[in-house]
């Protein structure tokens, strides 16, 4: 089985796909789940990457806010609607 981070260009399909089963099968996050789903299925169905189909001022502003969570700049989902009631 392949460590996580280990890159292994050595190993066959077969080898690869298993490992990748076994990896899910440790992951119980449901979010996270659903991402490698739909990142999956866009393979299988030959889908582009949304991030390709983004304007340079999306990808900015996303690129943006993942430096602020880096950061440590986030607030909670209730944090957020107090905001909007």
């Amino acid at each position: 089985m392949v460590k996580f981070g280990e890159r292994n260009s050595f190993m066959s399909t077969v080898e690869l796909k298993s490992s990748l089963h076994h990896l899910i099968d440790l992951i119980d996050d449901d979010a996270v789940l659903q991402a490698y789903v739909t990142l999956l299925s866009r393979e299988v169905n030959h889908q582009k990457d949304f991030w390709d189909e983004l304007t340079e001022d999306q990808k900015q502003k996303i690129d943006r806010g993942l430096a602020d969570l880096n950061e440590g700049k986030k607030k909670s989902l209730s944090e957020v609607f107090k905001k909007y009631q």
